[in-house]
């Protein structure tokens, strides 16, 4: 089982808090089982049975489902102790920093590249661009794309519209025009 667990993508810490779980709820079974399926012996004369468990298993399968218990048990509990075994030790975290500042630098490194690249893509798609206007025989228009309304632009267009609303029914403004269909 733990070789499963070892072959995921869980951190040890995870496989360790499974690993507990699992041994606690394999020991709790286990009582549960050893309290309720038991078959009471006398094991006195003097001391008589008095109490019949109604569930209780035969001898030989009592004494099989506690061996499977025990190792169950063992098993678990070796691989609680090989998963302690594993976690990262206290003197480690100076190559651990070292492998950050590295990796850091690394991505430092792949950053400025990637800006540089970006550039580069940049003027190739100008290039581009203006190879395929020269193809098409057609001229770049520079034309700029507003991005905020000008104030007194926009005061310009209401006094219009109020001029168009004041302007009797029936009456064309110069800068309508009627188009014949």
């Amino acid at each position: 089982m733990l070789n499963e667990e070892l072959s995921t993508d869980m951190d040890r810490i995870t496989q360790l808090q499974d690993a507990i779980l699992d041994l606690l709820t394999i020991t709790s079974t286990s009582i549960d089982y050893i309290t309720k399926r038991t078959e009471f012996e006398q094991t006195s004369d003097k001391i008589p049975t008095t109490l019949q468990t109604p569930l209780a298993a035969n001898r030989q399968e009592y004494k099989a489902s506690i061996e499977t218990f025990v190792n169950d048990i063992v098993r678990r509990s070796k691989d609680i102790k090989k998963l302690i075994a594993s976690l990262p030790k206290k003197d480690d975290s100076s190559q651990r920093a070292t492998r950050l500042s590295e990796l850091q630098e690394e991505l430092s490194t792949s950053n400025e590249e990637y800006k540089i690249v970006l550039a580069q893509s940049e003027e190739l798609l100008l290039e581009l661009q203006s190879a395929l206007d020269q193809a098409l025989g057609e001229d770049s228009p520079n034309i700029p794309i507003p991005t905020k309304i000008n104030p007194s632009t926009q005061a310009d267009e209401e006094n219009t519209h109020d001029q168009r609303r004041t302007a009797g029914k029936g009456e064309l403004e110069a800068s309508d025009t009627i188009i014949d269909a």
